[in-house]
Order: C-alpha cells, then structure tokens, then sequence
C-alpha cells in the first residue's frame, strides 16, 4: 500500500542519493581552482586578458553621470561622458600631485550640463566625479612605508 509515509521515505532516499553523488563529482568552481593553482601562467593571461582600462574607464563615467542621464540628450549625456573618459585617460597616463584641485575640474568638465540640472543635482554630480577622480589617483598602499 501507498501511505504518505512510504512516498516520503522513498522521496527522502531518491535525494540522499542524488546529494551523494554531487558530493562525489568535482564541481566546476573547484576545477577551476585547481586550474588556476596548477598553471599560473595561464590565470595571469586570463586576468591580462578580462581587464580593458579604456572599458572601465567608459563604465565609470557612465556611472558618473547615470543619477541625471534622464534630464540630458543623448548628444549632451555623449558630450559630458566623452569629457570624462578623456580626463580620466589623462589622469591614468600622468597621476595628479596631491595638490590637484579635482572639485575644480569636475565642474570645468561638467559646467556644459549645469543649466539642465537643479543646483543640488549639479552639487552632487560635481561630488561624484570629483571623488571618483580622487579614488583613482590615489596611489596603493606600500608594503615598505615606515621601514628604515
């Protein structure tokens, strides 16, 4: 006879098994990890490979500018985004001094867009690029500072 009991008994011994055998298998993560401990070479290609700095550059400045796109055209949000990217890309290839005044620049690039936005929308779009600018040129943290 078919009792509720039996159904689950049955039921519960169908996914034991099915959960032993992915147990069993290697899953893709780990296979992975075993590639990439086994062949260094190979993970640092891959990870050369995966970076584009001009691709992360665009992504950031459309994030920059992403919270107002909706109140800009299409030609003034490519105008202002392409005004970003580019100092970016120059702030990549020659890092700023400490003495870099990134508020400054931040409303030179984005002063063609201020008449569109309300005064705390421009604030905080000023805000965002010239901390993203901040961020990107400040220099990584040194193993050997304060050693003699």
């Amino acid at each position: 006879m078919f009792t509720a009991a039996n159904v689950f008994r049955t039921l519960r011994s169908l996914l034991l098994r099915l959960v032993r055998r992915q147990r069993k298998r290697p899953s893709q993560s780990e296979t992975a990890a075993g590639t990439v401990l086994t062949a260094a070479p190979q993970r640092k290609e891959k990870m050369s490979a995966g970076f584009d700095m001009q691709t992360e550059i665009g992504k950031l400045a459309e994030r920059i500018v992403e919270p107002v796109a909706e109140k800009l055209s299409m030609q003034e949000l490519g105008n202002v985004t392409s005004q970003i990217k580019q100092a970016f890309e120059q702030l990549n290839t020659k890092r700023a001094g400490a003495d870099t005044d990134f508020e400054n620049m931040a409303v030179t690039i984005l002063a063609p867009i201020q008449l569109m936005l309300s005064e705390a929308e421009f604030t905080r779009m000023v805000d965002r690029l010239g901390g993203a600018m901040a961020g990107f040129c400040q220099s990584p943290v040194r193993e050997n500072v304060g050693t003699v």
